[in-house]
Order: C-alpha cells, then structure tokens, then sequence
C-alpha cells in the first residue's frame, strides 16, 4: 500500500475510532463481513494493515443473498479471490432471501439483515470469533438517522448506527464518510464491486442517499452528515444516562421477573413522568425480545394509556409476540400468552403428603417433638411449623381467593391476604399459585410467605406440625 499522508490519514482515523470505543482487545479473533462494495472492502485493508497492532486473527465472511443472479455469484467469487490474495480463511454462504422474507412475512431489507447476522454469528462461532466487524460510516449512519426521523422516530432512533453494538459487533469507519472510504480505495489501488442495487431509488434509503442527503448538502449545510452524526453522539450520551434512570426506577417497581415476564407495580408506573414512563415501557419490551423492532410509538403510547386507564384490568398485544396485562395493581409484560391458572383445592384428611397437580408441589406434613425443632427463622420460608394443639384435621390446601383474610405472625390483627401480597410485592401469577392451608376454615399458612399468628409455636407447644413445601 503506498505511504501516502492521506491514506495514513485514513487509517488514523480507524485506529482512533477503534482505540475511542474499545472495540477490540488484544489476540482478538475479528470476522469480518465482506460484501465485496467499497466500505467491507476499505474495512477489511484497514484490519490489515491495523491488525498487528492488537495481533487479530482475521477471518471474512460473505453471504450470498440470491437477489441478482449472476452479479451476486460475481461478488462471491471476488471476495473469495480476495480472501486467497491476503491469506485470510474466508466462509461464503448462500441464502436464498426472497423465499425466507415471504415465509416470515418480512422485507427484503429486513430479511436480509436477520439472515445476515446468523450467518455471521453461526461463523463467528465455528472460529471463536469475539468480535464481528462491519463497515458501516458516517454516510451511513446520517441517512440512517433521516430515515428514523422521516418516520416519526424518538430520541433512541436518532441514535442511529451504534459504533459498538452488544459489546461485540464493531463499526470501525462510523467516523469516515464515502468519499474518504473511496479515497482510501483509489490511493490504495484496491479493487472493489460496484453494487447496481444501491442506485435504485424504489428504496427509501437510496432516495435519502442520492437526493434528499446531496439537496440538504447544497442547499442548506454542506456538512449535513457531519451535524447528523455529531447529533447521534450527543443523542447516545443522553440515552445512556436515561437507560440508568430507567434501571433505577425499575429497581423500586418490580414484582416480579423471568425470562418470559416482567411484573412491575401499577400505582408507582402511573407516577412516574411521561418521559421515563415512555423509555421504561421500551426497556421492558427490550428486556424480553432482545429488541425493539417493530415496536412504534403507537404501542407505547397504547402500554401508557392501559396503566392510566381508570379501569383496573386490560391487555394489549404488540408485536412479536409480546402481550402486557393490566390486572389492578399490576401490570406485567408477557413473552407469549398469559398463562391460565387452574384453580385448586385438595381436602387432607390425616397426616399425610399431597401432591398439588396444578403447580406441581409437594405439601408434606409430620410431626415432631418441640424439643427436635429449632427456632422457625432457621428453616426456609418454604417450611411452616405450627402448635400441633391448634390445628385440627381434616386441613384443606387450595390457592388464594379474594376476601382471604389472615391473621399475619406478629400482627395483633387480622388482614387481607390480598393486602399482604400488594405490601409484598408478589406478582399476581404468584398469587395464584400460593398454595394457602386452612384448619377448620381460617387460613392458617399463606404457603411460603407467612403462618397465622394463632397457631404459632410457643414455650408451651409440646408437639409441633411441620410443613413443608416441595418442588415435584
């Protein structure tokens, strides 16, 4: 390559870029997708040359879309003569878009990118690749955050191209702009593939590209790309400091949360300011699906106005598969449907162990010596024991019911079960579950959570019933 000021410029700028948000870390293996156009191309010579400062394996990867035929065949073989020419292992693959966007009801566009990223992560993993690096620019990433903006986006969409995404997927050129990229290429002497597709103007990217982004530069701000992306930064900064707040907030709100739910109080979400609740609403939808995609600001709006609506039940379904339910005082955010909880109820007419079916636990009872058992703050919430005297069989095991009161230990009077679960923050998929124990009719066991104070073991207990809670 020839040691011109300006192509070193160039590969200053990378290794700035590279070294500002730490995209890679020393011995990294780094795919690299290689398209064959201008940007992969400049991409890849620049890891070249960069390579050994970080002492990166390189390896490239390049899928064949199936979208224009013979071109698309051509690109495949040029990145392959690429790859031989540098000595870099290189895996081509070959999907066939078009069929797989209409069989998932996609676009082209977004087709491609789904399929692209597994292709890329299914090669990263067959060479331990940690990083995967991209050749999104400056350009790019100003026409990205027009195309947000055209269609109403907020703060997060004019983000645009993150520079490092999920701390592995690298942008190392975010800083340059096309025309330094074919620069680079033409001091360089490196061949490239002309993409014909990215002049058709039917996309609305190539119309931002080649109309709307050379009109705002002529007309109105030659460094149009420049402001946008400066734009992008400060806008990344402010996000940063709301994903914090959120995560805050969230702290003080949730019930209760797996893989699948998110259950978080309703009366503390309908304080909060419009703005945090908006961003809070994204990053539970986020927290479940990985993404936002396809998420508008009319579903978050529609998530708003259920948990300010008056009436204390609702549901709403988004997209994807995520559904969010409103019931009183919580509103929980759902991957799939709500589950339907069976109810419950077994008569225990002895001492004996009962298999709950429809929570699949175990509720084994027996009986001991006070003197055998410790004190009852030693044993996991899940293990109940009571004053053998005042209990009296047959018992009954059933799950909660609304007008459930109890008498909680150390209260010094009654309350509602309900009450104690809003005060404990038990989700309601919780609630329904809770196995409650009940002697001669009055609750004497909110099953994992607390005894009734009335049957409580004392200095006079002489035998004690013991019960325990067990997973199937």
């Amino acid at each position: 390559m020839p040691t011109t000021r300006k192509n070193q410029g160039f590969l200053s700028a990378v290794e700035t870029a590279i070294r500002h948000y730490h995209m890679l870390d020393e011995g990294d293996t780094v795919l690299v997708g290689v398209s064959g156009g201008p940007d992969s191309v400049a991409l890849l010579h620049s890891l070249v040359t960069l390579g050994p400062r970080w002492s990166l394996r390189l390896v490239i990867a390049h899928l064949n879309h199936q979208l224009r035929g013979a071109t698309a065949d051509q690109e495949a073989a040029f990145v392959s003569r690429l790859s031989a020419s540098l000595g870099i292992p290189c895996e081509i693959g070959s999907k066939n878009i078009a069929k797989y966007g209409a069989e998932h009801r996609l676009s082209l566009q977004e087709a491609a990118r789904i399929v692209r990223y597994a292709f890329y992560d299914e090669v990263a993993a067959k060479y331990s690749a940690s990083k995967i690096a991209l050749g999104h620019h400056a350009d790019d990433n100003a026409e990205s955050i027009l195309m947000h903006l055209l269609r109403g986006t907020g703060p997060l969409g004019l983000i645009g191209i993150p520079p490092v995404r999920q701390g592995h997927i690298i942008r190392p050129l975010i800083g340059l702009t096309r025309k330094e990229i074919l620069a680079f290429l033409e001091l360089g002497d490196f061949e490239y593939m002309r993409d014909r597709s990215n002049l058709d103007t039917k996309y609305l990217r190539n119309r931002i590209r080649h109309e709307l982004l050379p009109h705002l530069k002529k007309r109105y701000n030659p460094n149009t790309a420049c402001a946008l992306n400066r734009l992008a930064s400060i806008l990344r900064d402010e996000e940063d400091f709301w994903d914090l707040e959120v995560r805050r907030t969230l702290q003080d709100l949730v019930l209760d949360q797996t893989p699948d739910r998110l259950s978080l109080l309703a009366r503390g979400l309908s304080d909060l300011h419009p703005a945090l609740l908006r961003r809070l609403v994204r990053h539970a939808v986020s927290s479940l699906k990985g993404e936002l995609r396809r998420l508008d600001h009319v579903h978050v709006k529609a998530v708003v106005r259920l948990i300010a609506a008056p009436s204390p039940s609702g549901r709403l379904d988004l997209p994807q598969g995520v559904s969010v339910v409103r019931d009183r005082e919580e509103v929980s955010f759902l991957l799939g449907l709500p589950e339907e909880i069976v109810g419950f109820e077994y008569d225990i007419p002895r001492m004996r162990t009962t298999f709950i079916r429809e929570i699949g636990i175990f509720l084994k009872l027996s009986v001991c010596d006070a003197s055998e058992v410790s004190h009852p703050k030693d044993y996991p919430l899940t293990t109940a024991l009571f004053d053998l005297t005042a209990v009296c069989f047959p018992l009954k095991v059933r799950n909660f019911k609304h007008g459930d009161r109890f008498r909680p230990l150390g209260m010094a009077g009654s309350q509602k079960v309900k009450t104690f679960f809003i005060n404990h923050k038990v989700p309601r998929s919780k609630r329904l579950r809770c196995p409650i124990l009940l002697s001669g009719g009055r609750i004497i066991w909110v099953g994992g959570y607390r005894i009734d104070d009335s049957a409580k073991v004392t200095e006079k207990t002489k035998k004690v019933l013991k019960a325990e809670l067990l997973p199937a």
